[in-house]
């Protein structure tokens, strides 16, 4: 029995909100929703096929490929003290505006996602350096694992537009 591509995306949904709601992991409510949708939108023998050959597929991308180097060269850079470094100077030259260590984060993990290139590494290390110090400054948690969590997703245009200058 196929189902119409919208109808199989709503039960998915509900599916995967079920199953979080009842303590399934994300990744696996995710991979039970997405085989049980590709079934029911192209059917048993296809669907069955494909959805063994995808993860396979998805998961030899450059970009998956590449990304624990990304993460290893930033814990090398905070275990050679580098991003605390840039985070002190960034803290001295920014910290005595209000907010000022959270806007220190941002510039500090600005400027060590443009050198490195990656934004993943640059919320791995930061979250690492940044949010106990802001934690110890008296910041609220999620004020300080917001802001890391921004430069994750904020940075990843800078870095594609310094790579292609």
């Amino acid at each position: 029995m196929e189902l119409d591509p919208l109808v199989s995306g709503l039960i998915g949904m509900g599916a995967l909100m079920v199953m979080v709601f009842l303590g399934v992991r994300v990744y696996i409510a995710a991979t039970i929703v997405g085989m049980l949708g590709i079934v029911s939108i192209i059917g048993w023998d296809a669907g069955t096929g494909i959805v063994g050959t995808i993860p396979h597929s998805k998961s030899t991308l450059y970009a998956l490929s590449v990304l624990p180097m990304f993460i290893l060269i930033g814990y090398l850079a905070f275990h050679a003290g580098i991003t605390a470094a840039a985070f002190d100077a960034a803290k001295k030259w920014i910290g005595w505006v209000p907010g000022g260590l959270a806007v220190a984060t941002v510039f500090a993990a600005g400027g060590f996602a443009a050198v490195s290139g990656a934004s993943t590494a640059t919320a791995a290390v930061f979250a690492r350096v940044a949010i106990p110090e802001m934690l110890k400054a008296g910041y609220d948690r999620r004020l300080a694992a917001g802001v890391v969590e921004r430069m994750r997703t904020g940075y990843p245009a800078m870095c594609r537009c310094r790579a292609a200058t």
